[in-house]
């Protein structure tokens, strides 16, 4: 089973917290082939630098596979397969980068369906027919290059693995570029993330900026943690990875902040109104609780200090949950004594009836 080979074999290199630290495109790479694999419908547990910078297991028993994917940024000029098949002088085999991508085929076998190397960069390189490659085409098989320029990258293989290779790597050996510059890789995936809140409903698009920041603190914790300890696949998978149904929790989390006063306001003035509240009362309120609201999702410090104090209330006391909106209102002010934040457009009460909202999903 391909899961229990993660445990029963030891990865080439574990880079751990010093990684985190320098391979921040790495980590925003990462990111997007998981948004990508998530909006496909896939099912996946991805591990982070973990016999290489990205593995993806899906499937299980005779379906079982991982792909493996070599994250490689360059900051100017295209990689070339002379490049690729580079070897230093000194250092452990495998030497080449194309080596090392093969090493996943070598140690695990049939279970690998792809091992890619994938690059801000593309490659520079031709086709049988003389044709060359460029930005634009995508995902390339490098069996699918003109003898020469395989024949470079096949040789380097052969020389970091003098046993004989497995004749798959034509099968399985990728390179793909993924559009992400190096200078503006981080607002590129932001952007990514925004379109795919957007996708979920254009409702959750100001809830972008939270998720991103999920997502990075995430995958920066399973990077930065070295695994040589995980005995089981639910240990490894605390350490090191993040499964379909993590994302989807993230995704449920944004959900529920990005509900908006405008979708919940009509069942607060329902009940106001039956309380006696006036139009203009109600409007005063309704202005203010979409300006905390506003406020919160922008990362206003004030609003964070309110939200915070009021969601540790919410957390001490969830008997005070009244079967009305008035009550529970009521009885969270008593316990709180929440005031008003001086010189912002909202209440306290407005601040409190948000959270109350949200907490109710």
């Amino acid at each position: 089973m391909a899961s229990k080979a993660l445990i029963a074999k030891k990865p080439r290199e574990q880079a751990g917290s010093a990684a985190s630290r320098a391979f921040d495109f790495q980590m925003h790479a990462s990111m997007a082939r998981i948004l990508e694999a998530y909006q496909n419908g896939e099912g996946f547990v991805a591990y982070f630098d973990f016999f290489d910078d990205l593995i993806f297991l899906t499937g299980d028993g005779d379906d079982a596979a991982i792909c493996f994917y070599q994250m490689k940024s360059r900051a100017s000029s295209a990689w070339t397969p002379k490049r690729l098949a580079s070897r230093p002088a000194k250092g452990n085999l495998p030497k080449s980068i194309v080596g090392k991508s093969y090493h996943n085929l070598h140690e695990f076998g049939v279970l690998v369906r792809k091992a890619a190397i994938i690059s801000n960069q593309h490659l520079q390189a031709k086709y049988p027919d003389g044709s060359k490659t460029g930005p634009d085409d995508g995902e390339i098989s490098l069996s699918a290059l003109s003898a020469e320029d395989h024949g470079v990258l096949v040789t380097a293989i052969e020389a970091d693995f003098p046993g004989g290779i497995d004749p798959r790597h034509a099968e399985v050996l990728v390179y793909e570029r993924i559009a992400l510059d190096m200078q503006s890789f981080r607002q590129t995936l932001l952007g990514i993330v925004t379109e795919f809140a957007n996708a979920i409903g254009p409702e959750y698009g100001v809830s972008a900026q939270p998720l991103y920041q999920a997502l990075l603190s995430e995958i920066s914790r399973c990077t930065g943690t070295v695994a040589t300890n995980a005995k089981t696949l639910n240990e490894l998978k605390k350490q090191k990875g993040l499964a379909t149904s993590d994302i989807g929790s993230l995704v449920e989390q944004m959900k529920r902040r990005g509900r908006t006063p405008a979708e919940w306001w009509p069942t607060v003035e329902t009940e106001l109104t039956a309380e006696g509240w006036k139009t203009i009362s109600l409007r005063r309120l309704s202005l203010a609780c979409l300006e905390y609201w506003r406020a919160r999702e922008r990362g206003n410090a004030i609003a964070l200090d309110l939200h915070q104090a009021l969601a540790e209330l919410l957390t001490a006391h969830p008997n005070f949950m009244d079967d009305t909106i008035v009550g529970t209102m009521a009885a969270y002010k008593l316990a709180g004594r929440i005031t008003d934040p001086v010189g912002e457009p909202y209440t306290g009460q407005a601040a409190l009836l948000v959270e109350i909202m949200e907490s109710l999903g």
